[in-house]
């Protein structure tokens, strides 16, 4: 009898515990439930990516010589970089503390163990600095400029000799426009107007100048690349940096109309990294732009904690697009969702699980995604969700109350508002 009382308090008490049990020890981690519901993109080929096309990379930061001045051509195209020398911004001097001196004129005092600039300058020889070397206490900032020559092939024709120059003015014979001045037959300030004669040979069709970010020798970017098949010409792509945190590339594209006669520089935007290069993400022999949607970085997380999904931008018709979506770049999405998920976190989840949901709905699969999403988001994280709809002012600051909303609920205000349908 003891036997069969113990034996049953023995059950009651295991099915206790079983049921006090939390739900969720019982799941799997996050990072094993993608591996569960994703495996089949663990095996994606990575994109095999081929470019012979003429480019210029360079620029690091380093002080010291000036850098090269370099050059790339392809047919009727050449692209020169060249540099001009900014003076740096000088730093506003620093208010002074309590009992400093209050004399303007006071000198900074100078600690037994240091050596101010001006002796740090007479220890320096004169034959030890190299030439154009930056001096020393001397710096140097240089802001990129890229030109950009077309050799037209079909230029158009010279006027006919003798033919009568209809801009001259009356009583000038344009033969011989010295003269003219001389006998006082150019009316005031015409002289300044009057169209001088275009030099033979390549014809610069556009000049871009970068910012120096404060570098001596900045990072920039140059190709010469097919982007656009509907007209003759390869465009070029110029990417300068900007600097500052994670932050940015400012990329454009010279690109030609139609017939070749007429170029416009097209601005693609600013993106996150350094200066960039387009790339054939698909093997067709046009090249797209590669990045990744820079809407889901700082959204919901730090930037080291945001993942994001690839965007895919490409010229057409004089204009930048967005074709992440082509089903073209499906192979691309793949292997780019194999690296997201080849490293899951486990905690400060929810800036990975947007990214994840914005790349699974770009394979068609969203809606798995938002359920899994649904099930490991992080309940404890605010970042994200205080949503303001009122106007906000110079600082971004909210000029009303704002509300805060749940992860799931930014996350698919987010996401409509950037193009991303979870259905898909």
């Amino acid at each position: 009898m003891r036997v069969a009382v113990y034996s049953l308090l023995l059950l009651t008490l295991t099915v206790g515990l079983t049921a006090a049990t939390p739900a969720w020890s019982a799941e799997p981690s996050l990072g094993a439930a993608v591996k569960a519901a994703d495996g089949k993109y663990l095996e994606a080929p990575e994109i095999g990516l081929q470019d012979a096309s003429p480019k210029i990379v360079v620029g690091g930061g380093e002080e010291g010589l000036p850098p090269l001045e370099e050059e790339i051509s392809q047919g009727p195209l050449r692209v020169t970089l060249t540099y001009v020398e900014e003076e740096p911004q000088e730093e506003e001097p620093a208010p002074p503390s309590e009992g400093s001196p209050e004399d303007e004129g006071a000198a900074a005092e100078v600690g037994p163990d240091e050596v101010g600039p001006d002796e740090l300058a007479e220890e320096v020889p004169e034959e030890a600095i190299l030439p154009d070397e930056v001096g020393v206490g001397e710096q140097v900032w240089r802001a990129p400029v890229v030109t950009v020559y077309f050799d037209d092939p079909n230029p158009p024709a010279p006027p006919v000799d003798g033919a009568e120059d209809a801009s001259a003015p009356d009583g000038a014979t344009g033969d011989n426009p010295a003269a003219d001045v001389e006998a006082g037959e150019v009316a005031e300030g015409d002289s300044e107007a009057a169209a001088e004669p275009q030099p033979a040979g390549p014809r610069v069709v556009a000049k871009l100048q970068g910012d120096s970010a404060g570098f001596g020798d900045p990072p920039v970017s140059i190709q010469i690349a097919e982007l656009d098949p509907s007209n003759p010409y390869p465009e070029v792509v110029v990417s300068f940096y900007s600097g500052g945190a994670h932050c940015c590339s400012q990329t454009s594209v010279i690109t030609s109309n139609a017939d070749g006669s007429e170029w416009t520089t097209i601005d693609v935007g600013e993106f996150d990294g350094g200066p960039m290069l387009a790339i054939d993400l698909d093997g067709d022999g046009a090249y797209e732009f590669e990045t990744r949607d820079n809407a889901f970085l700082y959204a919901f997380a730090c930037y080291a904690c945001s993942e994001a999904p690839l965007q895919v931008l490409a010229l057409k018709d004089g204009k930048i697009e967005d074709v992440s979506n082509d089903p073209r770049f499906k192979p691309a999405h793949a292997a780019w969702l194999k690296n997201m998920i080849v490293g899951v976190p486990e905690e400060d989840v929810n800036g990975f699980l947007a990214g994840y949901v914005g790349e699974k709905i770009r394979l068609g699969e969203g809606r798995q995604a938002w359920e899994l999403m649904l099930k490991y988001y992080d309940r404890a994280s605010d970042w994200g969700l205080d949503i303001c709809e009122h106007d906000v002012d110079e600082n971004g600051e909210c000029l009303g109350e704002t509300t805060r909303i749940t992860f799931p609920e930014a996350l698919e205000r987010m996401l409509n508002e950037n193009g991303y349908k979870i259905g898909m």
